[in-house]
């Protein structure tokens, strides 16, 4: 009887861990990466080989996605790459860099500020905060490389877009085959025991 007591609290316990298992997993498939477009307007001033048909495009990778009533925040990109029309920085060349957004209520970006540059001062960077008084920029995309070739816009924010990315189905599935296989052993192991200790007295 002893050992049916000790077996029957070990299949408790495993119960519990597979049902801890169960409810923590969903939360943690809950953070999947998502990615943030940006596609500005075009420049207003432009130098050569700029023109005023080139505009400021981002795309901005991240953990999970951006919280909702947020203040501006600086974030850390796990990827990004930014297009000004004629050159392109992403998180393999630039060496100094900005990420800061401020959300609403639904989550939507309302406010940013993302500048990268290169370590030869090649930079692209688009600006919107309603709360930065002059002479630092309110609303504006940039773009320029140290040879003296720039362009920019004012006050003509572009617009965000999200693009969160589809849970990877593989782990979900994996884990649930784990946690029917768990149980599985768990039901066997019990009912081996209930049928050794419950046999009649001869």
């Amino acid at each position: 009887m002893k050992t049916l007591i000790l077996a029957a609290i070990r299949c408790s316990l495993m119960f519990t861990a597979v049902a801890a298992l169960s409810l923590a997993y969903p939360t943690s498939v809950q953070a999947v990466p998502t990615t943030y477009q940006y596609i500005g307007n075009p420049f207003t001033s432009a130098f050569a080989p700029y023109t005023m048909s080139d505009f400021v495009t981002a795309m901005v990778r991240l953990a999970g996605p951006l919280g909702a009533n947020m203040p501006l925040t600086t974030v850390t990109p796990i990827a990004f790459t930014l297009h000004d029309g004629v050159q392109t920085i992403s998180n393999h060349d630039a060496n100094f860099v900005i990420f800061q957004f401020a959300t609403d209520a639904t989550a939507e970006i309302t406010e940013w500020e993302v500048f990268v540059e290169t370590s030869v001062g090649f930079a692209i960077g688009t600006f919107h905060q309603s709360t930065n008084p002059p002479p630092e920029p309110q609303t504006g995309d940039v773009a320029g490389r140290n040879t003296g070739e720039f362009a920019f816009n004012n006050d003509s924010p572009g617009v965000w877009s999200v693009h969160a990315s589809v849970p990877d189905a593989g782990s979900t599935i994996s884990l649930m085959t784990l946690t029917f296989m768990a149980l599985g052993l768990v039901a066997r192991r019990f009912q081996r025991a209930a049928m050794k200790y419950s046999k009649p007295c001869t």
